[in-house]
């Protein structure tokens, strides 16, 4: 298939020619289109929806428990790399955050239960 240009002003001539160009124009673009499409290995409806519901089936099987898999891998099995380690740069605080335990990240579990605990202690 041939790049065509794209021609802006039609070529001088009477109505009646500039109507005929303009309609062999469109003609040749249409015939493009459909050999493009024809060529294109586009599918049915049919076998589009047919594909759509194998995805959504893989998604269900085999994605979403490989997901919750790894979500439970990493929810319940301990991380080796994890070191308390304190630096100075990790807890910068310009001012408490507005809950109970006010040196206390939001999901720093640990931090939590030892606020809890020292406030049960009191």
């Amino acid at each position: 298939m041939s790049r065509r240009s794209a021609q802006t002003t039609p070529s001088l001539g009477s109505e009646e020619v500039m109507k005929q160009e303009a309609i062999a124009s469109i003609q040749a673009r249409i015939a493009a289109q459909k050999e493009f499409a024809k060529n294109s290995g586009h599918k049915s409806i049919p076998e589009e929806v047919d594909e759509m519901w194998k995805w959504v089936k893989i998604s269900l099987f085999v994605a979403l428990p490989a997901v919750g898999l790894s979500y439970l891998k990493d929810f319940f099995v301990p991380h080796p790399h994890k070191k308390d380690i304190e630096v100075d740069y990790m807890k910068i605080r310009n001012k408490p955050f507005p809950w109970e335990c006010e040196d206390c990240d939001l999901f720093d579990l640990d931090c939590w239960k030892a606020c809890r605990a020292a406030k049960a202690q009191e």
